[in-house]
Formats: C-alpha cells, sequence, structure tokens
C-alpha cells in the first residue's frame, strides 16, 4: 500500500511540474483598478485551484460545525423523551411480584 502510495504521488508530482513547464507564459491579470505583476500562468492556475479547495473546506467545516449543533440539540430532546418515558412508566412494587409468583 505505502508502494502504490508513493508511486501515485511520484506521478502526480511528475504531471504538475509538466503542467508548470508547458504553461510558462507569463500572464497579467486585471481587477478593476489593480493590474498584478506578470507571473506564470501555472501560478495562476495553481492559486485558483488552491482558493477553491480552501473554500470548499470551508464551507465543509461550516456545514459539520452546523451539523454538531442540530445533533446536540437532538440528542438533548431524546434525553428528555426518555427521561420523561420513564416517569410515565408503570413502578412496580415488590408486593405486586409477590402475588404474581404465588398465584402461577
Amino acid at each position: 500500500m505505502i508502494i502504490l502510495r508513493l508511486f501515485l504521488g511520484l506521478v502526480l508530482i511528475f504531471l504538475l511540474v509538466a503542467f508548470a513547464t508547458l504553461n510558462m507564459t507569463s500572464v497579467e491579470l486585471n481587477f478593476y483598478f489593480y493590474k498584478t505583476p506578470k507571473v506564470p500562468l501555472f501560478v495562476v492556475l495553481y492559486l485558483c485551484v488552491l482558493l477553491g479547495v480552501v473554500l470548499a473546506w470551508v464551507m465543509v467545516i461550516g456545514e459539520q460545525l452546523r451539523m454538531r449543533v442540530q445533533l446536540k440539540k437532538k440528542d438533548k430532546i431524546i434525553k428528555e423523551l426518555e427521561e420523561k418515558l420513564k416517569s410515565l412508566e408503570p413502578q412496580e412494587t415488590p408486593q405486586e411480584g409477590a402475588e404474581d409468583a404465588t398465584a402461577s
């Protein structure tokens, strides 16, 4: 398994380096009032991918936090309902249990 991971990692690195060498053209980005200095195209693309990964990660973390809050609320409701159910169940007294045993 370790060898497979190493192999896949090396293939990925090779593909990233090949992509970078094929996209060395310098580009300049315009953001309305700001122009970036000229940078290689692969840098812009890598930064866009990195930004997308970070944004997706932040959204997943936010969703997980929201779900944890919901889970805690529902656990609290379940606990309250279980306690209410226990209080509603008839309590067997020792005399009733003894009478049932002698009647059999």
